[in-house]
């Protein structure tokens, strides 16, 4: 449930998005199957080398054995900027997730996960992305231990002006 949770609010603007029908370029199109633009040079996204290295950002995660940590999470998912908290997990379970200095608001569901929660998060986003006609995914990893520091996730579809999310992993530390 946490995982469909997390994908949903990542991607509540993307989904809206891809199922408006593109417009029309005046030839027959198959129905139910609209003809969906890129926006120009756009560049389809190495989804190969995306899940390589996720994968590998685990292998060097679960190596380190990192099992009490704390970090820093933002997002935003268009339009909605959700409020910068502090994550703290212990034993490999989160135990407290508090708002930032000057932060008010409900957190997002993707702030109160931990490290594998966020890689799951990542692989979701990559499953989801691949089936989509003009997908734009970025995930970022820690070199050393890696733990993920960012995944973008968006649309190149043309004239779509939202459609994308973020998030963004500050300050981590070992405890």
């Amino acid at each position: 449930m946490i995982r469909s949770v997390l994908l949903a609010a990542l991607t509540f603007s993307l989904s809206a998005c891809m199922s408006r029908p593109a417009a029309s370029s005046g030839g027959a199109e198959p129905q139910g199957q609209p003809a969906v633009a890129c926006v120009e040079g756009y560049t389809r996204p190495d989804f190969a080398r995306l899940q390589a290295d996720l994968s590998a950002a685990r292998a060097r995660w679960q190596a380190a054995a990192i099992s009490n940590y704390a970090y820093d999470f933002a997002q935003y998912s268009l339009p909605v900027r959700f409020p910068a908290v502090r994550v703290t997990v212990s034993g490999g379970a989160v135990q407290s997730v508090a708002l930032k200095a000057g932060e008010q608001g409900e957190p997002s569901a993707q702030a109160r996960a931990t490290v594998d929660g966020l890689f799951q998060n990542i692989a979701d986003a990559l499953a989801y992305q691949q089936a989509q006609p003009c997908p734009e995914i970025q995930a970022e990893y820690d070199v050393q231990d890696g733990h993920p520091t960012r995944l973008f996730s968006g649309t190149e579809e043309a004239n779509v002006a939202d459609g994308e999310g973020e998030w963004n992993v500050t300050g981590f530390e070992r405890r």
